[in-house]
């Protein structure tokens, strides 16, 4: 298992937390709750071009007219508070970088995810590819700041489409033995990487437990589009995680008001959460909240914003009320270069997603330029700055990785 907080760090971040944290307000939780089941059921959610979700809902008692389908919100807070777990094991290939997710664990931490640029530390501003992809997962292992090493650092762009599933999971299997993410590529690439992780793990399948953890987004304004929804039924199937989240632009692909951004994100991650119980009941999920003003003159989100702070710490509590562990955003920002402002409105978001109790927290190191960009330096930095909360410690050089699993990857890359 991952080491806990010293005393004195945990102590510490508790009084922070406290002081930081608003008073929770049960009556606008609940204000919150009903507004949402009233959109589920007086707008619906759209479920595009994938009939057997709609089915499976209808069965659950929702009613479809197309691809919109309303639903009882109660009942979907019903089936998810009766199945999905509280808390759950991360495994890694090496059982002492376990990393537990949930009620009552110290705070998982992910390096930033899908930057298509990479800040060298020169200064140079390239396109990610294969190799720095790998120093960024070797990087997130050697960072006692980082119990998880992510998924899509930076985009390979010098690797074909099809061929980076199974590229990155060979970088995150070579470069460390902490957990990681899984890919959303596809429903086929998410089963591909899925299998080959656990016979890298090499470990039986167990209840509470998974080996990766999924980025399952619903698209504001009330809206999944094929490949999520069909990822999400695939990995539920397999008994592994999604972090079901809604990223919303307030003013632009959902309300400006921190309220109403609540409802409609609430009414989305609902209908996931949902429906990775109703194909495989106990499915590990993370449900996720996050809203951004929109820059209307920029056309820009502004990330850093204080309204993005209230939408953390309201969804964490909606999380709690629903039992489930929560998602929060890490050190990200709108700034171009890890400047002051980086740092003031990397540290603003950090501090809230820890205050409010998130217990996944994505994006914690790298993020530049509205998340285009991964910078090294900021990278370092961001994990180092994570380190000295207390939480865990210089990892040694991963296990090697089994050679016919390794070479079972490689032979499929070879016929891709």
């Amino acid at each position: 298992m991952s080491a806990s907080p010293a005393p004195e760090h945990r102590e510490a971040t508790d009084f922070i937390a406290a002081a930081y944290r608003p008073a929770r307000d049960d009556a606008g939780l609940e204000a919150i709750e009903k507004a949402a089941d009233r959109v589920l059921e007086e707008t619906g959610i759209r479920f595009l071009d994938d009939p057997e979700t709609i089915d499976i809902l209808k069965q659950a008692g929702g009613i479809a007219t197309g691809d919109v389908v309303r639903l009882d919100g109660a009942e979907l807070r019903r089936i998810v508070r009766r199945h999905a777990p509280a808390r759950v094991l991360l495994r890694g290939r090496n059982p002492a970088r376990d990393t537990a997710l949930g009620e009552g664990a110290a705070p998982v931490f992910a390096p930033i995810y899908g930057a298509p640029n990479v800040v060298l530390d020169n200064g140079a501003r390239v396109a990610g590819d294969r190799r720095v992809y790998g120093e960024l997962v070797g990087a997130a292992h050697a960072a006692a700041g980082l119990n998880n090493t992510g998924q899509m650092i930076c985009v390979m762009e010098d690797v074909a489409e099809d061929r980076r599933p199974l590229e990155m999971l060979l970088a995150h299997l070579t470069c460390s033995d902490k957990p990681f993410m899984g890919s959303i590529a596809s429903p086929a690439a998410a089963e591909a990487v899925i299998d080959l992780t656990a016979a890298a793990v090499g470990r039986p399948w167990l209840s509470g437990e998974c080996n990766l953890v999924h980025l399952i987004n619903a698209t504001p304004p009330l809206t999944y589009w094929p490949n999520p929804l069909k990822c999400l039924r695939a990995i539920a199937l397999k008994g592994e995680a999604s972090m079901v989240s809604s990223y919303m632009m307030m003013g632009a692909t959902a309300p400006v008001t921190v309220a109403g951004a609540l409802i409609q994100g609430y009414a989305e991650v609902l209908a996931g959460l949902a429906l990775a119980q109703l194909w495989r009941p106990g499915a590990p999920v993370v449900m996720g909240i996050l809203a951004y003003p929109f820059d209307m003159r920029r056309m820009l989100p502004n990330f850093g914003d204080p309204a993005s702070q209230l939408v953390q710490f309201h969804a964490a509590e909606l999380g709690r009320r629903l039992g489930v562990p929560v998602r929060g955003d890490g050190a990200i920002t709108s700034a171009k270069v890890d400047d002051a402002q980086s740092g003031a409105e990397g540290g603003r978001v950090v501090s809230a997603a820890l205050a409010s109790g998130a217990h996944f927290i994505l994006h914690a190191a790298g993020w530049l330029e509205q998340g285009r960009t991964v910078s090294l330096a900021k990278f370092r930095r961001d994990a180092a700055a994570l380190a000295e909360r207390g939480q865990g410690k210089l990892a040694d050089l991963p296990m090697p990785l089994d050679r016919g699993i390794e070479m079972e990857i490689r032979g499929r890359l070879a016929q891709s």
